[in-house]
């Protein structure tokens, strides 16, 4: 299966907005834009694979639905849902070309990415914020979780919140970290007197946050590189 149909469709929305005087001439702008640049994507695309064809049906079938709403209307109440509606779409097409080039891969390493940084993020974090910061970013973490995973646009943005903080709290801990390596056997009987513990255990509490931080701040980049080779592949 070729991308004729979807390149058609492409081609009709552009005139159909080139023409339209309802949505804001800057917006109109803009999405006509992105038509154009998703035009040169698709023509880029040899064949859409067979367990993708059901993908490529709801697109034509969602470009032909929304030909038939601008045509439809007509009015300055109408410019609000018309602009939403082809925002959308633009989204959905930036995707499927996404995954039509096999680019899925990049939202999953995105995912587990964003996970261990999560975890790493609350688990480091309360020795230095207290628990008043991994509070406040539990509900950004619940919702980007669930949102990234249904590659959710606003999923995708309260997962990206994890990013700052975490590079934050890493910085913190890789700054302790040299620190205790110049005074280890000063922080290793600081520990073993603060805990109660052996000298082993001690020593495990001096070197293992840092380790972990240097672990979080490699993941919380690597979260925000897939982040942008992945931006456009949430809906």
């Amino acid at each position: 299966m070729t991308t004729t149909e979807i390149q058609a469709v492409l081609d009709e929305l552009h005139s159909i907005l080139s023409s339209n005087t309802v949505i804001d001439k800057k917006k109109r702008d803009k999405l006509i834009s992105e038509i154009e640049q998703l035009k040169k994507g698709f023509k880029d695309i040899p064949e859409i694979h067979e367990n993708l064809t059901d993908v490529y049906t709801s697109l034509v079938k969602k470009g032909k639905e929304l030909k038939a709403l601008y045509r439809s209307k007509v009015t300055a109440n109408d410019k609000k849902e018309l602009e939403s509606k082809a925002s959308y779409y633009i989204r959905y097409l930036k995707a499927a070309k996404g995954d039509f080039l096999g680019e899925t891969p990049y939202v999953i390493k995105y995912i587990r990415f964003f996970f261990v940084t999560a975890i790493l993020f609350i688990a480091l974090s309360p020795m230095y914020f207290g628990f008043i910061l991994p509070g406040l970013m539990f509900v950004p973490i619940f919702l980007g979780l669930r949102g990234v995973k249904q590659r959710t646009k606003p999923g995708f943005h309260f997962s990206l919140a994890v990013v700052p903080v975490g590079i934050m709290t890493a910085a913190l801990w890789v700054r302790y970290g040299m620190y205790a390596m110049m005074n280890f056997e000063k922080e290793v009987a600081a520990a073993m007197q603060n805990s109660g513990q052996g000298e082993f255990v001690a020593q495990l509490l001096v070197a293992g946050p840092p380790i972990l931080g240097a672990l979080l701040m490699i993941c919380a980049c690597m979260q925000a590189y897939f982040g942008y080779k992945s931006k456009d592949l949430f809906i």
